[in-house]
C-alpha cells in the first residue's frame, strides 16, 4: 500500500463534555481521512495507542491539554505506517474508545473524571471576584477596569469547581460594594476549605508584566496552595512570573487557607489586551483550579 492511499492523522483535539447522567468527562478524538486499526495499553495513567496503516499529516510532539485530567498528548510516526498517540492524564482513569466513520473519521478516547469528583466533591470554596461598585480597582492604559474583568474569571472557575461536584460561593454576582471584612466572613461562616480571591496587578511602569500569588501568612496550607496556583496559571498563559508574595490582610481567616491571585498585570498594555478575550478568562481559571486540584490531590497522599 503507498503512503498516498494510507489514512492521515489530520487533526487531534480534546473537550470537556457532559453525558446524559450529568458525568462529565475529557474526550480526545484523533481526526483521520481513513479508519485503521490500533491497540491500546497502559503505561502506569498514560494511555497509549499504536496505530498501524496511518500516517502523521500534522506536526508531530506534544499538545498541551491541562484540563484538570490530561496534562498532554502526544503524537510520533514510529513507522513508515505505524503512529503512537500518547494521553498523559495526572491522575488514575478510567477509559474508553468509539470510532465515528464520516469525513473526517473520528476515534475518540473518552476518560472518566471520576477521580477529580471524588476529590473534589465535599469541598466548599469560597471564591471573591476583587473590589466592585464604588471600588473599581486597577484600571488600564485603554479603558479595561479590574473590578469588571475579574468576574468572568470567577465565573469560569466557579463552574469548574461545579463540574467536579464541589459547593462553590461567590463574595459578588454583579458590581457590588462588599466590604473586605464581610467576604472574610463569609468565608468562616461558611467553613470554607479555601478562600480565593481574584485580582489583577497594577504598576505606573506599564512596561511591567505577569503573574504573582499572595497567600495569607495565618494558615500554614496557603503558601503551598499558592504555589500551585502560579505554576496551573503559569502553564495557561504563558506570563512573568512576579513570583509569590505573603500577605498579612487574611490573619482573621485563621485556619483556612487563604490566597489572592493577581492574574495579569492590567496596566501594562499587552496584558491589557489578553483580558478582552473570553478565551483568556477561561485559561486563567483552568489554571487556577489545576493548581487547587492539585494541591487537594497532594493532600489526599499524604
Amino acid at each position: 500500500m503507498s503512503s498516498r492511499k494510507q489514512p492521515r492523522i489530520t487533526n487531534i483535539w480534546s473537550k470537556i463534555l457532559k453525558n446524559e447522567d450529568g458525568d462529565f468527562f475529557t474526550k480526545i478524538v484523533i481526526e483521520s481521512t481513513g479508519t485503521f486499526e490500533y491497540e491500546t495499553s497502559r503505561r502506569g495513567n498514560d494511555i497509549v495507542l499504536e496505530a498501524s496503516g496511518v500516517v502523521a499529516n500534522m506536526p508531530e510532539g506534544s499538545i498541551e491539554v491541562n484540563d484538570g485530567l490530561v496534562r498532554e498528548i502526544s503524537l510520533s510516526q514510529t513507522g513508515p505506517d505505524t503512529a503512537t498517540v500518547v494521553i498523559c492524564p495526572e491522575h488514575p482513569a478510567g477509559f474508553k474508545l468509539e470510532v465515528s466513520e464520516g469525513i473526517p473519521v473520528g476515534t475518540a478516547i473518552i476518560l472518566e473524571r471520576a477521580f477529580l469528583v471524588e476529590l473534589l466533591k465535599d469541598k466548599k470554596i469560597v471564591i471573591d471576584p476583587g473590589h466592585g461598585g464604588e471600588d473599581w480597582g486597577g484600571k488600564g492604559p485603554v479603558n479595561l477596569i479590574e473590578k469588571n474583568i475579574v468576574v468572568p474569571i470567577a465565573n469560569n472557575l466557579k463552574k469548574l469547581f461545579e463540574q467536579q461536584g464541589a459547593w462553590v460561593v461567590l463574595t459578588r454576582n454583579g458590581d457590588e460594594n462588599i466590604s473586605f471584612d464581610r467576604r472574610i466572613t463569609m468565608a468562616i461562616n461558611e467553613k470554607a476549605d479555601l478562600f480565593i480571591s481574584i485580582h489583577t496587578y497594577s504598576n505606573e511602569d506599564s512596561k511591567v508584566s505577569g503573574a504573582a500569588v499572595l497567600y495569607g501568612s495565618a494558615c500554614r496550607e496557603s503558601s503551598d496552595i499558592a504555589k500551585l496556583i502560579k505554576e496551573g496559571l503559569l502553564k495557561k498563559l504563558k506570563l512573568v512570573d512576579r513570583g509569590l508574595k505573603e500577605s498579612t490582610e487574611y490573619a482573621a481567616l485563621d485556619s483556612v487557607p487563604a490566597v489572592e491571585v493577581e492574574v495579569v498585570t492590567i496596566t501594562n498594555w499587552v496584558e491589557e489586551g489578553l483580558l478582552r478575550s473570553p478565551t483568556v478568562h477561561k485559561k486563567a481559571a483552568e489554571g487556577i483550579f489545576n493548581g487547587i486540584k492539585n494541591y487537594f490531590a497532594i493532600a489526599g497522599r499524604q
